[in-house]
């Protein structure tokens, strides 16, 4: 059980979490998984499910940091709910498979999860930092069904893997690739995660498991504050996010990366 300190601390992170989810559009897994990191270790989760359990509770989070910054988006009439479905689906799919995938074995360890989450954000923060420059050209044309389809199973992918949500791979594939505006993507990306947060953590919570606090990877004990918080604090996220320019919200998301990355390497040593 929680006491009130740590349910405050739990509310606080967890709009954190959410200020940046609206902020960027990236759904705040990076804070979510280092808060889940530390209190599951905390209860006793056993190593053999502690991965598992990461990825559950962050998505469960997730969740509620998408559904809360998307509804802001389409209060703003920045919302695009084609696009949003068919990559969300694509993206739930992939993320329930992988999802099972790791669950049903030990072969992605703690140490392989926080090599790979290093990685992949240093690798965000790279493209960010070379394209520090770029002018951003807008595409008025609607995405394909195809490119938005490959987008949703990559970012699934991601999602399984990390438990950040996949927003920090949408963005880039839609204002990289598919040469969306930044904003446009963020609101994308917002649903797309809201989309695949909400039938991946259905999945996890019929998921059960033998461990301490929890019938299931969900531990309602700790989710429920941090996802709180995020309901709360999303929605600022996007108001700041239209008083941005779009080369400030990439210099944000720049600086928040390389702290984790740093914090999560000093982790390993």
């Amino acid at each position: 059980m929680n006491s009130l300190y740590e349910i405050i601390i739990l509310l606080l992170l967890g709009g954190l979490g959410g200020l940046l989810a609206g902020l960027l559009g990236i759904g705040g897994g990076v804070i979510y998984v280092l808060i889940f990191n530390h209190y599951l270790h905390k209860i006793g989760i056993p190593d053999s499910i502690i991965v598992p359990s990461i990825i559950a509770n962050s998505m469960f989070a997730i969740l509620f940091a998408g559904v809360s910054g998307s509804y802001k988006q389409w209060k703003n009439k920045n919302f695009f709910p084609n696009e949003m479905i068919i990559a969300g689906l694509a993206a739930a799919v992939s993320s329930i498979s992988f999802s099972y995938i790791i669950s049903k074995g030990t072969w992605y360890t703690k140490e392989s999860f926080s090599i790979f989450f290093i990685i992949l954000l240093a690798s965000i923060a790279l493209r960010i930092f070379t394209q520090r420059k770029k002018i951003e050209k807008e595409n008025l044309q609607n995405p394909s069904m195809l490119s938005l389809s490959i987008t949703g199973l990559i970012s699934g992918t991601i999602a399984a893997f990390s438990g950040i949500g996949g927003g920090v791979i949408i963005v880039p594939i839609l204002t990289d690739i598919i040469k969306l505006p930044i904003k446009k993507a963020t609101s994308i990306s917002l649903g797309v995660i809201s989309i695949m947060a909400l039938f991946t953590s259905i999945y996890n919570a019929m998921t059960s498991v033998a461990s301490a606090g929890s019938s299931s990877l969900l531990v309602f004990s700790l989710a429920i504050p941090v996802a709180i918080g995020s309901l709360i604090a999303s929605p600022i996220g996007v108001q700041l996010a239209n008083k941005l320019k779009p080369s400030q919200i990439r210099i944000v998301l720049f600086l928040f990366l390389v702290s984790v990355i740093l914090k999560l390497i000093y982790n390993l040593s």
